[in-house]
């Protein structure tokens, strides 16, 4: 097949939606022709095994969903199918036209609500209308990646949709374990890994370290140096590690060795799926994550994980510290975590029965 993906932003911009669309195209690109269109705005990179498409565009206030393209090159290209990512995308929902062999990947459904930014929870009915109500309007195929979504498109939207999680590098669920980290960091640490973002709850954690009795060790990129300040500002740097960005294989290390991963977001909008919370789970480690976004859906409470009121820090380090005194409670959290995970392959063979089913 000749398979379009579609996404605002792409590699070497480090996010969730990037590494979707590089590990499902990767695969796909064995088998299939397989182009990424994308915004000019974003760098380019080494070259990839398959082709990119960067559309001229502008993108509005530095936000990535607010990227506007200024062509729509996509009318021109032969298909047989053209994937969008994200119902929330400006640059998707101009893109799309009713007669293309469409599929979205619909994530984080009516999220900007509970948004920080009281300017975009006030603009959000609005965007709404202009993106998703469109887009889920007009697509051919929709999928989702957790049941949050799933059974907000049927109760709201009248829609159905196919369930496909996103799956997590084979390399966590075929390493072997080891706690190699302890020497570098010491033992008894808790983690949190991901992007040093406002929407991630990074402030959050920092405050409940306060009362966590053990290490915060927290893994990512982002501006560190405004991070470090603000731990230093609280008075708890000599108990906070700040590790900036790691590969795949430094974060298995960090994973194992830790004893628990803490994931504090406080908006729905910054929890479309978690890849963080299958990598962790992959592990088997045990995990206290904020209810937000699809962490609600995916996490169920005291059987998997440990569920917390979102910009809470007493409760989160309350929680943190029940979890660091019950050993079996931990172990029996990331066992069950690890059955609810995926390889990319799993996904991209679910994909290519979707893409196969719009053909007919």
């Amino acid at each position: 097949m000749k398979i379009i993906q579609v996404s605002h932003s792409f590699y070497p911009t480090i996010g969730g939606i990037e590494k979707v669309v590089y590990e499902i195209s990767k695969r796909l690109s064995k088998k299939h022709e397989v182009e990424v269109v994308t915004s000019s705005k974003v760098p380019r990179d080494v070259s990839f095994p398959f082709n990119i498409i960067r559309i001229p565009s502008l993108n509005i206030l530095g936000m990535s969903d607010l990227t506007i393209p200024l062509t729509n090159r996509i009318e021109t290209m032969e298909s047989d199918v053209i994937h969008f990512h994200s119902q929330n995308s400006l640059f998707s929902a101009l893109l799309l036209h009713k007669n293309q062999n469409s599929v979205v990947s619909v994530m984080a459904l009516e999220s900007l609500s509970d948004h920080p930014n009281p300017f975009i929870r006030r603009l959000s009915p609005v965007y709404n209308r202009l993106t998703a109500r469109k887009i889920i309007k007009i697509s051919k195929t929709l999928i989702v990646k957790n049941m949050r979504d799933l059974k907000m498109l049927r109760e709201r939207y009248g829609r159905p949709a196919h369930l496909v999680p996103d799956g997590v590098d084979d390399k966590y669920l075929t390493t072997g374990k080891t706690t190699s980290f302890y020497d570098e960091i010491g033992e008894n640490y808790v983690l949190y890994v991901g992007r040093l973002h406002k929407l991630k709850g990074i402030e959050v954690l920092l405050k409940a370290s306060r009362w966590i009795k053990s290490k915060v060790v927290i893994a990512g990129p982002g501006d560190l140096k405004y991070y470090e300040k603000l731990s230093r500002k609280l008075g708890v740097n000599d108990k906070v590690k700040f590790l900036g960005y790691i590969d795949e294989n430094v974060k298995i290390k960090v994973i194992d060795s830790a004893e628990l991963v803490i994931i504090p977001s406080v908006s729905d909008y910054a929890e479309a799926f978690s890849i963080v919370l299958s990598e962790a789970w992959s592990r088997e480690k045990a995990v206290v994550a904020s209810d937000v976004g699809s962490l609600g859906a995916r996490i169920t409470h005291g059987r998997n994980g440990l569920l917390v009121p979102p910009s809470n820090p007493r409760i989160l380090a309350e929680t943190v510290n029940q979890v660091l005194d019950d050993t079996e409670l931990r172990t029996e959290m990331g066992l069950r975590g690890r059955k609810e995970v995926v390889g990319w392959d799993t996904v991209v063979f679910k994909l290519e029965e979707i893409y196969r089913g719009m053909e007919k």
